[in-house]
């Protein structure tokens, strides 16, 4: 059993796994979710590195696929946003018969856009970024990093213990190598949804090319953030939509 704190909404229906990216938590990052524990059980793990989970000294997206994968229990949705995204695929490909939908918002699944103009020109800049701020400290490094995705996300100065907790975990990943195993997921019947808010060309093409490797729904939400899970009902229809498709 995963040793992972986990908050819990609901107390009936079907469960929903949800898994938070870099910069956020379970609570903040799926705030606009908790509307649904009226018809669904969400369980929103922390990632390892996230208070109150226990510490890492990196981020390790399979070791944290696994932690996902025993939260499915004898099978329920799953969601991901972010690099939370890619750990969601890499779970439901350990473990596709606890899989009874997949979700994804803007996943950093680079490799798998390989070839896509502007996925490749972000995974070379997220590969010079991090090369080229190795030792800076981590409000600076999650200030370059935003603007390398074009995100507009003001950072409160000095970083509160959370987000520094996230910083410092973010500067051990490296999102140019983290590709999921679209070929599995492919030969799954569950429903899949790629979704995107359109400020990242990068991502864009990144789920573009899942949409058509795991013949998924493809959604876009334009002028949405990075995390468009947070934009609240428009999202939550749309996904509710989906778990029934």
């Amino acid at each position: 059993m995963t040793d992972l704190a986990v908050e819990r909404w609901g107390e009936s229906g079907p469960p929903i796994v949800m898994v938070h990216g870099s910069l956020s938590s379970a609570a903040t990052a799926f705030g606009e979710q908790q509307a649904l524990a009226d018809r669904f059980r969400i369980i929103a793990p922390y990632r390892r590195g996230y208070r109150p989970s226990p510490p890492t000294n990196r981020i390790d997206p399979d070791r944290d696929a696994a932690d996902v994968a025993e939260l499915l229990g004898d099978g329920a949705h799953l969601l991901g946003t972010s690099m939370g995204g890619v750990v969601a695929m890499r779970a439901a490909a350990l473990a596709p018969d606890q899989v009874w939908s997949l979700t994804v918002v803007e996943p950093p699944a680079l490799p798998n856009g390989s070839g896509r103009p502007a996925a490749d020109r972000l995974a070379v800049a997220l590969r010079d970024y991090w090369a080229d701020t190795a030792d800076s400290d981590p409000a600076t490094f999650v200030a370059g990093f935003l603007r390398v995705l074009n995100v507009d996300l003001p950072l409160p100065s000095p970083l509160p213990p959370p987000l520094l907790e996230a910083a410092r975990n973010l500067m051990t990943e490296r999102p140019w190598e983290t590709g999921v195993p679209v070929e599995a997921l492919a030969r799954t019947s569950f429903q899949k949804l790629v979704v995107t808010g359109g400020g990242t060309p990068g991502f864009e093409d990144v789920a573009d090319a899942l949409a058509e490797g795991l013949s998924a729904r493809r959604v876009l939400f334009p002028g949405s953030p990075h995390a468009v899970q947070r934009i609240g009902q428009r999202f939550n229809d749309e996904f509710v939509a989906s778990l029934s498709g």
